[in-house]
């Protein structure tokens, strides 16, 4: 006899296969299960599950974990029952106005209504309850409900007509709360009278404090934050506007309370972590966001210390309700790798389509939802990757770096399992300042992708508001596009720094890149004001070297004309500024003058300050190496193309800059150097001078 039957034998010739439920309601939530309001109970005319025999199990619709959940107990489980269509209701679950007009930016006719809008019907969640199941969750967008049952009662489910797949799920999906209680704080004085205190850093490193000076702080775009609990009363939240709280825990509007008893670690983290974003405490801390409306879910479970799949669930149903109510963005900080408890992820399932949180997170991107994530904590340990849902395509996942803007050594690097750059963006993640619970109260310093992420997300709020019209998709593309390295990005900062001013949509000047010219040459060189808010800027130049002349068109954009000066010296900067009637906006630009030359093989600017370049001409063949000697003769710094005639290195290895740095990084003091250039048919010296 196999293994499971020969288990169901025992159990049911031991009178052990399940207990039948002698009150006429079962243990089921008061709050909507698949969009409605209802309250499941055993219909008295349903006949009692079949507890005599060997139950059958249907191995086909079993995954391997649930086949061993089931051989191997403990009982009862929990369980996901996947349906099919026949099981799905007819009408999608009702959406609040404010839901409506979120997902209307994007679809003003249908609202976005698809397959994951329609809950499971009452008739299919009645037919689970009288096999003596207890419903847990019913997931609309899964399509699947969570419910707890033992071998028999999972195996008489597994028979049911419309139950595709059964799987493991040692964990509780929370039932969606009854209701939304809608309490607006009063909200504050205006921005620009801000006193940043300790947490100006992390607000300039986003560029949000230029946005708070034009008065945008968030009002009107609504937040869900899911977290571990939060102390609402913390007096840098007094006028916090919260207008939604729900505990997936234990199934109540009660977001503060602590079971960690003596610890004081349930309602830790997500303090924290609102804090970053919301707290408003003058000259002490101001949060990215504060004027936003926000929506808090408890979801995750640390009073042992360990993150498990139930928080992972609880996740699901927090994201289906923010969604249901109208956030305009969900951001969480946690990245899920592996649990206590069954369903560990390996490094392939983070492809973006296995993770059932991931899955879910992708759903919510797609209502218009901004989803924002922490890439996680785990470079240098055995897992070195992002975890879920920062592996979803939809789903921003936030990386860290140190205040001085280099990476944070312990920010989780990508790529994802089918080779997706990740992080997305990166931000502040170490000496962040926030709010900080009872008993100690007060504030604090913390680190971690964990408030990075809020961050991003307090960003995104202030985008919101600058532009109503954004979509999440369009912001999505921001953040990526205006970041730091944008136009080459990696596995350990993705697109590079986030920037809110920039990702906002606000009018900027587009970088322009490094001028060169000799002596009388004349060029001339474009630039555009990006983005958008509905005024022409005044453009002027300050400090500009000579023969350096601003053409205006009026429209945002014009050239500038840049002639060759001997009076100038080699390397020189000046600003180009873009002045708004609320703002402005500025870019540096670098100028680089070179004296003609007819040598085949030079060097320029030379003196130098910072760097030199040395540049050779085609008919000399490519550059082989460039050594560099100080006045005793001792090599400090050298370059080799060890494949000369390839395409794939520095300018076709034609030009080849030197940073004025020795091999092992340190600066080079200024004085005289010796610099052998080695092409494919001569090799030169030159005489270089390093200035202060």
């Amino acid at each position: 006899m196999p293994r499971l039957l020969l288990l169901f034998a025992i159990i049911v010739s031991q009178g052990l296969a399940f207990d039948v439920v002698e009150s006429e309601t079962l243990p089921v939530s008061d709050g909507p299960i698949g969009g409605t309001h209802i309250r499941l109970a055993r219909t008295q005319e349903a006949p009692e599950p079949e507890v005599s025999g060997s139950p059958i199990l249907p191995l086909d619709k079993f995954t391997r974990e649930a086949q061993a959940t089931v051989a191997e107990g403990p009982y009862p489980n929990i369980y996901w029952l996947f349906v099919d269509s026949t099981a799905v209701a007819g009408q999608p679950i009702p959406l609040t106005t404010r839901a409506r007009d979120r997902r209307a930016k994007v679809d003003p006719s249908r609202w976005l209504i698809d397959r994951s809008d329609y809950p499971i019907a009452d008739t299919a969640l009645q037919r689970i309850v009288d096999l003596g199941l207890t419903i847990r969750h019913a997931s609309r967008y899964l399509k699947a409900v969570a419910v707890t049952a033992d071998p028999a009662q999972i195996a008489q489910a597994a028979t049911l007509p419309f139950v595709k797949q059964v799987h493991t799920l040692r964990s509780l999906m929370a039932p969606i709360p009854p209701e939304v209680k809608f309490d607006r704080g009063h909200h504050r004085k205006p921005a620009i009278d801000f006193g940043y205190g300790q947490s100006l850093t992390q607000n300039r490193i986003l560029q949000a404090d230029r946005l708070h000076q034009m008065g945008i702080t968030g009002r009107g775009v609504m937040i869900g934050v899911f977290d571990t609990g939060f102390d609402t009363d913390h007096p840098a939240l007094s006028g916090a506007s919260i207008v939604a709280r729900y505990d997936f825990i234990n199934q109540d509007t009660s977001v503060s309370e602590n079971e960690c008893t003596g610890s004081g670690t349930q309602n830790y983290h997500g303090t924290l972590v609102h804090g970053v974003i919301a707290a408003f405490a003058a000259d002490t801390m101001i949060g990215v966001a504060p004027d936003a409306d926000f929506v808090l879910a408890k979801t995750e479970i640390v009073c042992g210390g360990t993150e498990i799949k139930l928080e992972e669930d609880n996740w699901i149903a927090a994201a289906e309700w923010a969604d249901s109510i109208g956030a305009d963005i969900i951001t969480s900080s946690l990245s899920y790798t592996q649990f206590t408890d069954s369903g560990s992820y390996t490094l392939d399932d983070m492809d973006g389509n296995t993770a059932l949180i991931t899955i879910a997170a992708d759903i919510a991107a797609s209502k218009n939802i901004i989803v924002v994530t922490s890439a996680g904590n785990s470079r240098g340990t055995s897992w070195n990757s992002v975890g879920a849902p920062a592996d979803g395509d939809s789903v921003l996942a936030i990386g860290a770096v140190w205040p001085d803007s280099t990476l944070a050594g312990f920010s989780s690097p990508g790529p994802t399992a089918d080779g997706r750059i990740k992080p997305d963006v990166t931000t502040m993640g170490a000496a962040i300042y926030t709010i900080r619970p009872e008993p100690n109260g007060g504030f604090t310093f913390a680190q971690g992708t964990s408030f990075s992420a809020p961050l991003v997300a307090g960003g995104a709020a202030l985008a919101l508001q600058y532009d109503q019209s954004l979509t999440a998709e369009q912001f999505r593309q921001l953040a990526r596009s205006t970041a730091s390295q944008a136009e080459s990005p990696d596995n350990d900062l993705g697109y590079g720094l986030f920037n809110a001013f920039r990702s906002s949509g606000v009018a900027t000047l587009a970088e322009i890149d490094t001028i060169r010219v000799t002596v009388g040459e004349l060029r001339e060189v474009p630039f555009t004001v990006t983005g958008n808010n509905g005024t022409m800027p005044r453009l002027s130049l300050r400090e500009p070297p000579a023969g350096v002349v601003l053409h205006d068109f009026g429209d945002g954009s014009g050239f500038l004309s840049v002639t060759g000066s001997s009076d100038n010296p080699p390397q020189v900067s000046f600003r180009l500024i873009a002045e708004f009637d609320r703002y402005s906006d500025s870019t540096t630009i670098y100028l680089e003058t070179f004296v003609p030359t007819d040598r085949q093989v030079f060097a320029g600017p030379n003196p130098f300050i910072d760097s030199v370049r040395f540049f050779v001409d085609p008919s000399v063949g490519p550059l082989k190496s460039v050594s560099v000697f100080n006045v005793s003769g001792e090599k400090i710094w050298e370059k080799v193309n060890s494949h000369p005639g390839s395409t794939d290195s520095i300018r076709e290895w034609t030009m080849l800059a030197w940073n004025g740095r020795n091999q092992q990084g340190d600066p080079a003091a200024a004085g005289v150097y010796m610099a052998v250039v080695t092409t494919g048919r001569q090799q030169v010296v030159l005489k270089l001078l390093k200035s202060n």
